[in-house]
Parts: C-alpha cells; sequence; structure tokens
C-alpha cells in the first residue's frame, strides 16, 4: 500500500509543469532548422541548434554566421515571448567558428523588461566553450508589426 502511494507521487512530481515555465507566445510557426527549444521560462529560454549540411560553406564543413545568429535571434525572441515582438538590432562577437557535427546551445536572458525596447543577452556554447556573445535589442509593439499599416502612412505624408 505505501509503495503504491509513493510511487503516484513520484509519477505526480515527474509530470508536474515547471512553476517557471511559460506558454510559448512568439515564433510559433518557425522553422525548425533554427534550433529546438530547450528551456523556455519567463525571461529565459534556451535553444538548441544541431548543424547540417545544408548550413555548410564550404568542403571543410565551416558553418555559415547566418545560422548562428538565426537561431541566436530566436533564442532572445522566446526569452522575451511577445508575438509582437520583431529584433530591431543587435551587438554580435562570433567567437570561434563551427563546424558540421557541432551543437551550439543558446541561452538567452531578458537584461531589460518593462519597456517597449527590450535588451536581451545571448551567449553560445559547443559544450562548455562559449563561441557566440551578443545583445538583442527587440521592440514590442500593441499590435503586430504588419498590421501597423507604416508603408502607407509614410506614403500619405510623401504623397
Amino acid at each position: 500500500m505505501d509503495e503504491d502511494f509513493i510511487k503516484s507521487e513520484e509519477e505526480d512530481f515527474l509530470n508536474k509543469p515547471d512553476a517557471d515555465a511559460v506558454l510559448q507566445k512568439s515564433c510559433l510557426n518557425i522553422d525548425l532548422n533554427n534550433g529546438t527549444i530547450k528551456e523556455q521560462k519567463y525571461g529565459k529560454s534556451s535553444v538548441l541548434l544541431e548543424t547540417s549540411s545544408k548550413m555548410v560553406v564550404d568542403k571543410q564543413g565551416l558553418i555559415h554566421s547566418g545560422n548562428l545568429f538565426s537561431s541566436a535571434a530566436y533564442c532572445a525572441l522566446l526569452a522575451v515571448n511577445n508575438p509582437n515582438g520583431i529584433v530591431i538590432g543587435a551587438e554580435v562577437k562570433f567567437l570561434a567558428p563551427i563546424e558540421l557535427g557541432n551543437e551550439v546551445l543558446f541561452r538567452g536572458e531578458t537584461l531589460q523588461e518593462d519597456t517597449k525596447k527590450r535588451e536581451v543577452k545571448v551567449e553560445g556554447f559547443v559544450l562548455d566553450i562559449k563561441i557566440f556573445d551578443a545583445m538583442f535589442y527587440i521592440a514590442v509593439f500593441d499590435k503586430h508589426v504588419l498590421s501597423l499599416h507604416i508603408t502607407k502612412e509614410m506614403e500619405k505624408k510623401m504623397g
């Protein structure tokens, strides 16, 4: 009888959702080549990029830095987790080349959360080696950026 109780308690513990976990609200339709979400909590995220032959730029197996940037930007947007957030800038350092077969774990954390412009620190690691360092700037709008009709408003002013 006690064993059944212990077992059900353990099963409940294993199936409990993480108290800090959040419902994903951004990047819902993103291509899986940008990475796999490993963690998403309030103000934090991590994404694992598994390199593929489609990312290679030469015969030696060098991975194109654009793939790293894309995965890191994805990580930053997940940390902000707002469907109306977009990347408006980034300061990026590629600290080491990545080759086919490497897996890169990106970790993002919001440093500023209470304004329309968010700052997100993203670091990338191969094993325990830091290979990427960036600060992403994310603008958060009240409505989707494409529903703002910015181009039409500019045309009215110009015409």
